[in-house]
C-alpha cells in the first residue's frame, strides 16, 4: 500500500466521481483509476462501485474508510511537523539550565531568541550541574548553560557567556551595609546560611579554612529563595551571585579581598550534530553577549 493509492480512494469517496477526484489530485483519471485498482487488489476486494448515481463506496471500502482517513491524517501531521520544522515553527528547543543561575541575566538572551525566532517552543529544564550534563550527554536536552568548572567532559564544546561576580547578602541593618565593599576577614565568626546547591561551595570552604575565616553555618537549603528569606529575616548572612539575587529587604555588596566570580558558559555535545534551532540558539546568545561565534 503506498500513500498516493490511499490518497486517490479518499478523493474519491469524498467526490463521488473519479474525474473530479483526479482534477483535485493533479493526476490524469486513467492514472487515479490505476492506483485504485491496485489497492483494490492489495486488499483483495472492489472499495467502489460506479452506478447512475455516481461512486458509491463497497461493503469493504466502508470498512477500510476510517482506517485509511487515520493513515492519511498521521501523513499530514508528519508532513507538517517536518515543515515547521524547516520554518522553526513549533519546534521545541530543550535547555538544561543550572539551577542556581538566577533568571535576571538570561532572561534578557531568552527575549533575544524570542525576537529571532519567535514561533520556537522553548523548555527549561532546571537542575544540579550533573543532572543538566547527563541530560545533554543523553540528549534528553539540546544545549546547556551552566557554571563550566573544572572537570568538563571531553565531549562538550563550551563557550563562555558571561562572568559574574560573588555578593555578601545581608540583613537589614547589618554593620557591614555602610560599606561599599566587603572584605572576607569581616565575615568571621558571622552567621552563616550555607547555599548547599552552589557549586562553588567547596571553592568558599577552601578559601575561608585558608584564610582563618569561620563562618557558622546556622542554617543550611538548596533552595535560593529560601536563602534570601532567611537573609532577609536576620538569621545571617549568605554569598550570592549577582544575578541571582532577587529584590527585597536584604542589601548586597561585592565581595573583596579576594573576589569571587562564575563563568556562565553555553555547551553542546561534540558527540552529534545539534539541530538547526539548536545552533541559531547558540549564535543568537552569543551575538547577545558580545562574544565570538564558532560553529554550534
Amino acid at each position: 500500500m503506498e500513500m498516493h493509492q490511499v490518497r486517490y480512494f479518499l478523493a474519491v469517496s469524498e467526490a463521488r466521481s473519479f474525474t473530479r477526484a483526479a482534477e483535485h489530485c493533479h493526476v490524469s483519471q486513467p492514472t487515479l483509476t490505476a492506483a485504485i485498482k491496485k489497492l483494490e487488489a492489495e486488499l483483495g476486494g472492489p472499495l467502489l462501485l460506479r452506478d447512475r448515481g455516481g461512486v458509491k463506496l463497497t461493503p469493504l471500502g466502508r470498512l477500510v474508510l476510517p482506517r485509511l482517513q487515520r493513515i492519511d491524517d498521521e501523513r499530514r501531521s508528519v508532513a507538517l511537523i517536518a515543515e515547521n520544522h524547516r520554518r522553526l515553527k513549533q519546534v521545541p528547543l530543550r535547555i538544561g539550565v543550572l539551577c542556581t543561575l538566577g533568571p535576571a541575566r538570561l532572561s534578557g538572551y531568552l527575549a533575544a531568541f524570542r525576537a529571532v525566532a519567535p514561533g520556537v517552543e522553548v523548555e527549561l529544564q532546571i537542575g544540579t550541574r550533573d543532572k543538566v550534563l547527563r541530560q545533554l550527554e543523553e540528549a534528553e536536552v539540546d544545549l546547556v548553560i551552566t557554571h563550566a568548572a573544572a572537570p568538563t567532559p571531553d565531549w562538550c564544546v563550551v563557550t563562555p557567556l558571561y562572568n559574574e561576580r560573588y555578593l555578601v547578602v545581608l540583613p537589614p541593618g547589618h554593620r557591614l551595609a555602610a560599606q561599599d565593599t566587603v572584605r572576607l576577614a569581616e565575615l568571621s565568626d558571622e552567621p552563616y546560611i550555607d547555599r548547599l546547591s552552589c557549586e562553588m561551595r567547596e571553592e568558599v570552604g577552601a578559601l575561608c579554612a585558608s584564610r582563618e575565616v569561620a563562618l557558622y553555618a546556622s542554617y543550611r537549603t538548596e533552595r535560593e529563595e529560601w536563602v534570601q528569606s532567611l537573609v532577609a529575616a536576620g538569621v545571617g548572612f549568605a554569598f550570592m551571585p549577582e544575578h541571582s539575587l532577587l529584590p527585597g529587604a536584604t542589601t548586597a555588596r561585592p565581595l573583596v579581598e579576594p573576589s569571587l566570580q562564575r563563568t556562565v558558559s553555553l555547551l553542546r555535545s561534540g558527540d552529534r550534530t545539534a539541530p538547526p534551532v539548536a545552533k541559531l540558539f547558540w549564535r543568537t546568545l552569543l551575538e547577545s553577549a558580545g562574544r565570538p561565534r564558532p560553529g554550534a
